[in-house]
């Protein structure tokens, strides 16, 4: 086994390794080549400087991507994706990895890593408190099953990220969903308004009906402003609408999402590990 970083020639391994890896898993994630190239490229937006993996010979067996920004006020390693091949797993190939990438890490100024991991996977779980990481949220994760009739009209529009104010969250989103993150892609905004006034808006990926972020002005909620954000960012998307990473003790917005149609499928912790 021989453990260096990752290039842009190992991109058809990669993709490969990444659906035989999650194929298995409680989270089945089987994405096309494009959608596997949107998520990496754009949505994680990974650096092949801090990101690894393990080959047998040429074979890769196993991989971790990495990105990084400042989030939280603290420059921050995001672990975008871990994965180990079934044949390859019990070998401590996610730890030799690990120890392969900290340093790399360190060297560019980061003072800590992140990541999820889904609930059910007690290995993996296991696995990252060996190596160090801690627990710091729990999050739910939505899919809109059945979407609750929309009663108020309300006019939605296209917007830019420039145009939203992200004080309207209620909570600091998941690093891959932050703010500076979504400033660094070129995802799908819809704008309410309330003549020129900005009063609520939804970020999302109309391929995959992914939602990165919703919200609405505290002083214009309850008219069914965010229904409407639903409802028109559904209609331009190609798939059921999701949403990840919202923490656990947002009650409002739980309500919110449930009465909206959406159903809380699966939760997730985010670990941290002080490097």
């Amino acid at each position: 086994m021989s453990i260096r970083l990752l290039s842009q020639e190992d991109f058809a391994q990669l993709y490969e390794t990444f659906k035989v890896s999650f194929s298995e898993n409680e989270v089945k994630l089987q994405p096309t080549e494009e959608e596997f190239k949107y998520r990496i490229h754009q949505k994680l937006q990974y650096s092949m400087d801090l990101s690894a993996g393990s080959f047998d010979g040429d074979q890769m067996r196993g991989f971790i991507l990495h990105a990084s920004n400042i989030y939280q006020g603290i420059p921050t390693a995001y672990n975008g994706g871990t994965g180990v091949l079934p044949g390859f797993r019990n070998q401590k190939v996610a730890e030799q990895m690990y120890e392969f990438l900290i340093p790399k890490i360190r060297e560019k100024f980061l003072a800590r890593i992140l990541l999820e991991v889904v609930e059910q996977n007690k290995k993996a779980i296991s696995l990252y408190e060996k190596i160090g990481f801690s627990f710091k949220r729990r999050f739910k994760c939505y899919k809109l099953i059945e979407p609750a009739p929309v009663e108020n009209k309300i006019a939605v529009e296209q917007g830019s990220i420039e145009d939203v104010n992200f004080n309207f969250n209620d909570f600091e989103p998941s690093f891959i969903d932050c703010s500076s993150q979504l400033k660094l892609g070129a995802e799908k905004v819809l704008l309410a308004k309330n003549e020129s006034q900005v009063t609520g808006y939804i970020i999302f990926q109309p391929h995959l009906g992914r939602i990165s972020q919703l919200a609405v002005d505290r002083l214009h909620r309850q008219k069914g402003i965010g229904e409407a954000l639903i409802e028109g960012a559904q209609k331009q998307s190609k798939k059921p609408l999701t949403i990840m990473n919202i923490p656990d003790d947002e009650f409002g917005f739980d309500s919110f999402l449930k009465k909206s149609g959406f159903q809380n499928q699966v939760n997730q912790y985010e670990m941290e590990l002080i490097i």
